[in-house]
């Protein structure tokens, strides 16, 4: 038998991504791992995080690129599952390996898993869980198994909040302060404006009605272009200089003739217009980011003013000055409704903000995902073990050895809830075969082994989130199977 024969190159592959599956499939479901990754500069990352953990992973392999970017894709079209797209992955092409051993060539694999694939993706919209189910179940779900199970009802209300007010995880701002507890976070409407504050001589606290200002520039003298070279006398640099004075003197007027008591300014304020304002208390925030002032425009329906001008209109706002880890913020909203929000996420340290923060953005995610329409799945990977019985008995209709890959593929769809019981420290054979007998709903019971009612547990997760795992997983797979060589490139 040849080295081709033997399908050298696809099991050198799988060799390499089975090194990097195995990193994260301890951290798979409630009772998964940590991981704790060191960089050169001895920063620490802890995580259980498999998108986090796979970005962190420096791997020269071809192959186990791939995978990380099954994960990247993951991550990026369903904020969750990363690490069940990985698992699935992994067990696919290990199957394949002992497929080989029995004579199964690459391509009668590939499809036999690709009409694997579209047999569970047929069937999953019939697994769907009628009726209503609570956003706030499926936050928690989502949370289950990180670091913000210590104030789970909180957090998840957080979450539900949040989205409601946003509409899209993708809309959500967050505040990521240390020092502080998980459970006073808490979800602003409005916008909060981090940046350089020239303030008044009185003290700035409380939320007060402030008429606010948005200047959607700087208050600055114009500076001449760098290459230009202009010869003048005293007097007349002095005229110059004199009239520079007089424009922004100009502009501090039009700002007072407003009304306003506050001003936020994309861009720097010159010291003249400071102490204009400051002797009329009127507070100023400089170099706001044009992010934030696009939000803030956003937040009060109005164009911002590009120069200051006679006749501006003010907004009618609540303005609020709060320091956090010495660190001075402006909490802004409209007196009437608020059109943008801020989660303010506090940690004790910022190694457990950051996990706090990855925590959150997952359970955000799947949230959006449930809230603009996505159906829902029972979870635990109940779903996937009832999609591979769905195969093994229509695995007959193909025939052949593509029925043998068929059935390797629900064996692999079945090590989802056999590793989430596994790394719950039960039996992973065990599980897999009480759940087959009970059926869905059923999934591990990671506390005190055996199975247990996903629906009784309120345990979902968004259906496009296991589509999106399985389609991932079937496709890098099929592409590592392609790969019959591997070949240098020239000058490398």
């Amino acid at each position: 038998m040849t080295e081709n024969t033997n399908h050298k190159a696809q099991r050198l592959n799988i060799e390499a991504v089975k090194r990097i599956v195995g990193t994260v499939r301890t951290t798979l479901g409630p009772m998964g791992m940590d991981k704790m990754m060191v960089d050169g500069g001895g920063n620490v990352i802890v995580t259980n995080d498999g998108a986090t953990i796979l970005r962190e992973l420096d791997s020269a392999h071809p192959a186990a690129k791939m995978i990380v970017e099954v994960s990247k894709v993951q991550e990026t079209n369903c904020y969750d599952g990363t690490t069940s797209s990985v698992v699935l992955a992994g067990q696919l092409l290990s199957n394949a390996e002992s497929l080989f051993d029995k004579g199964l060539h690459p391509n009668v694999i590939n499809k036999g898993y690709t009409t694997a694939q579209s047999m569970v993706l047929q069937e999953l919209p019939a697994l769907a869980v009628e009726g209503e189910r609570s956003l706030n179940a499926v936050a928690r779900t989502a949370i289950t198994g990180k670091s913000l199970e210590s104030s789970e009802e909180r957090v998840a209300q957080l979450c539900v909040d949040t989205i409601q007010a946003v509409g899209s995880a993708t809309d959500v701002r967050v505040l990521a302060a240390p020092g502080g507890a998980l459970a006073d976070s808490y979800l602003f409407e409005g916008v909060v404006v981090n940046k350089d504050f020239v303030t008044t001589d009185g003290e700035f606290d409380g939320m007060i009605p402030t008429p606010l200002l948005l200047i959607n520039s700087g208050l600055e003298e114009q500076k001449q272009d760098g290459n230009v070279q202009v010869q003048v006398d005293a007097s007349s640099y002095s005229t110059l200089k004199n009239a520079g004075r007089e424009e922004l003197l100009t502009s501090a007027k039009h700002i007072e003739a407003s009304g306003a008591k506050a001003v936020l300014v994309r861009d720097g304020v010159h010291d003249t217009v400071v102490q204009y304002l400051r002797k009329r208390g009127i507070f100023v925030c400089r170099r706001v980011p044009p992010s934030t002032m696009k939000r803030l425009a956003h937040e009060f329906g109005v164009d911002p003013y590009h120069t200051p001008e006679a006749d501006m209109e003010v907004c009618d706002a609540l303005v609020d000055r709060r320091r956090y880890n010495d660190v001075d913020y402006l909490f802004v909203n409209s007196n009437l409704a608020s059109s943008e929000a801020t989660l303010v996420l506090f940690g004790a340290t910022q190694s457990t903000l950051d996990e706090v923060q990855r925590g959150f953005d997952d359970a955000l995610g799947v949230v959006s995902l449930v809230a603009n329409g996505d159906s829902i799945c029972y979870g635990g990977g109940s779903t996937y073990l009832a999609l591979a019985s769905t195969l093994r008995a229509r695995a007959a209709e193909v025939g052949g050895r593509a029925q043998m890959a068929i059935e390797a593929y629900a064996d692999a769809l079945e090590s989802i809830p056999g590793t989430i019981a596994e790394n719950a420290g039960h039996d992973a054979l065990d599980t897999v075969l009480a759940m087959r007998h009970a059926g869905l709903p059923f999934g591990p019971d990671v506390e005190s082994g055996g199975i247990m009612d996903m629906n009784d547990a309120a345990v979902y997760e968004p259906m496009s989130l296991i589509r999106s795992a399985i389609t991932s997983a079937t496709e890098v797979t099929t592409a590592i199977l392609r790969i019959d060589d591997l070949i240098g490139r020239r000058g490398e």
